[in-house]
């Protein structure tokens, strides 16, 4: 008896699967072009050619790219500062709550935003002590998904300590708004 092996195949087998499945085309050539000197376009008793319509082109959806302005801000006031910075990270990304707080959790403004989100802050920024320790590390923006939203922060490092602009929403920020978020903190925080 022999074994057959797996790359065996009966290629009689094959060719009646393969004339079942497939279709026969016609043998007729598709007469969609008429040949040089035929019938032109005007010529008594013709019709002119149809032609073939384009192919409907591919449309990509493109993502616009909305440029955000830079925050400018004008006021010596603390609170008011915090609060054009926090109205300005609402209206300009993708978020539903926005918050400011120091390095040890303490709110300092904040809307749309529960305090336990807040509260979080704290503690997240103690444990990312560790990770900055390690060479090459910018631990100093992240997500984190809590719950059923995204809360995405960065930080900036001051004389005073370390301060958190933060925003909560239904997916992290990219790249871009990271960067953006934390040139305005550092903007805001640059007067106080």
């Amino acid at each position: 008896m022999t074994v057959r092996s797996v790359s065996w195949t009966d290629a009689q087998r094959v060719t009646s699967l393969l004339a079942r499945v497939t279709t026969t085309r016609s043998r007729e050539p598709a007469a969609l072009v008429t040949a040089m000197g035929g019938a032109r376009a005007g010529a008594p008793g013709k019709a002119a050619p149809v032609p073939a319509k384009a192919a409907p082109k591919e449309v990509k959806a493109v993502k616009e790219v909305k440029e955000v302005p830079r925050l400018v801000q004008t006021s010596d006031n603390p609170a008011d500062r915090l609060d054009v910075l926090v109205a300005w990270t609402l209206d300009h990304h993708p978020c539903v709550g926005a918050f400011v707080a120091d390095d040890n959790g303490l709110t300092l403004a904040a809307h749309g935003i529960s305090e336990a989100h807040v509260s979080l802050v704290g503690p997240l920024l103690s444990a990312l002590v560790g990770v900055r320790s390690i060479p090459g590390i910018d631990a100093t923006a992240g997500a984190l998904w809590l719950g059923a939203q995204m809360m995405s922060w960065v930080e900036a490092r001051t004389a005073r300590g370390g301060f958190c602009l933060g925003t909560v929403g239904d997916e992290a920020l990219s790249t871009r708004s990271f960067e953006q978020l934390k040139e305005a903190l550092e903007t805001t925080l640059r007067g106080l």
